[in-house]
């Protein structure tokens, strides 16, 4: 039978290819693609299909990338409804077989790591919204799910690892992170060495070493984050332009402003023609790129830089993101240096109710505006 007389058959062939755009870095083709799938998959084959959780969670994956992050969150929230009656095995009713009681064991492990693939997911686009207890708790079931099914390890495993250790680095909770990054990477390169996963988690030892001031024990982890996904990737992918950005930050902490200025500017560049002029992924280098201009004494260029990351912040995140107030603070340290003292205060005020609601009083990020405002007051 033709794929177009196959609806199943065709929604699989747009899945597959929603997989290889997102590859690809053409995320809103990859989340059309996926979308349709979706769809499809629900005429034909019902709300409970697990053909259709497959294609969610690759939907939910999509969507995160694009900034779409409560869209993300419902499109795993859906996926994981669907895929729970098969891998919690819930008890039936009198006289039924338990929900999947009847599938294969291969099938079964195969929608168990989709299940877990989903709970790390949501915990990513729930991170993105900021809400960092629901993202831990997320990531500490799917990680649980993961290590009952494969005690011995797997890459799965590291998965949930790495996501739990994101979580933990933006807490501040750096030595509970480290550990976690460490034995992901280990299970990554005992099971053949991922390519990709090695470069995720080489990029976020090197931002944690960089949150440390590390700068020296994480560049040259960042360099072979980039080094690694370039090579599979090329040069204008998304994610190679989010390695080349944190590598940025690292060549700015040891001082080579050059360097760090040229990274900024070629992620910048990526985002923005891949992703758009107003996504949060250009927003960040903005604001990196506002950094190394202010650390050049370049306060001009650095005002711009930080008001455009500040105005995409503001309409794309809610009012209480902590991203919001590293642009905020960061902004007002180069009013200061400029002699805009009362826009500074004002937003450092700011900046410090946000990190204090956010991520709570003795975060490092809210130590360090608490220290900014008081050295602020002192000068007066």
């Amino acid at each position: 039978m033709a794929k177009a007389d196959d609806p199943a058959a065709r929604a699989a062939e747009l899945h597959e290819a929603a997989i290889a755009l997102r590859e690809a870095g053409r995320y809103a083709e990859g989340e059309r693609s996926c979308r349709r799938a979706a769809e499809i998959f629900e005429a034909v084959e019902g709300a409970a299909s697990p053909d259709l959780a497959n294609a969610l969670v690759d939907h939910g994956r999509l969507l995160d990338l694009l900034d779409r992050h409560a869209d993300a969150e419902a499109a795993f929230d859906r996926a994981l409804g669907i895929l729970r009656p098969f891998v919690e095995r819930a008890p039936a009713a009198a006289g039924a077989a338990p929900p999947g009681d009847d599938l294969d064991p291969d099938v079964r492990e195969e929608l168990m790591r989709l299940h877990i693939r989903g709970e790390v997911g949501r915990a990513s686009a729930v991170r993105a919204r900021g809400r960092l207890d629901d993202a831990e708790a997320a990531c500490r079931l799917a990680l649980e799910r993961a290590e009952a099914a494969w005690p011995a390890g797997d890459l799965l495993v590291a998965e949930a690892l790495n996501a739990l250790g994101v979580v933990h680095k933006f807490q501040g909770r750096f030595a509970d992170a480290e550990p976690l990054y460490r034995r992901a990477l280990a299970l990554v390169e005992a099971g053949g060495g991922d390519a990709e996963q090695a470069a995720v988690l080489l990029h976020n030892l090197g931002g944690l070493y960089h949150a440390r001031g590390d700068h020296a024990g994480g560049e040259p982890l960042a360099r072979r984050s980039v080094e690694l996904r370039e090579a599979r990737l090329g040069s204008e992918h998304p994610a190679v332009a989010a390695d080349r950005e944190a590598w940025g930050a690292l060549l700015q902490g040891l001082g080579r402003l050059g360097d760090a200025e040229r990274a900024y500017a070629a992620a910048l560049a990526t985002f923005e023609s891949q992703l758009g002029r107003d996504s949060l992924e250009a927003s960040s280098s903005l604001a990196a790129l506002g950094s190394v201009q202010h650390a050049q004494g370049r306060l001009d260029e650095a005002l711009m830089s930080y008001r455009r990351a500040r105005a995409i912040r503001e309409a794309r995140l809610d009012p209480l993101h902590f991203d919001l107030a590293l642009t905020l603070n960061n902004l007002a340290m180069l009013l200061e240096d400029r002699g805009e003292r009362v826009e500074a205060r004002a937003l450092l005020e700011r900046a410090l109710a946000i990190f204090t609601a956010s991520l709570g009083p003795a975060h490092p990020h809210t130590e360090a505006v608490r220290k900014n405002i008081a050295a602020l007051v002192e000068t007066r």
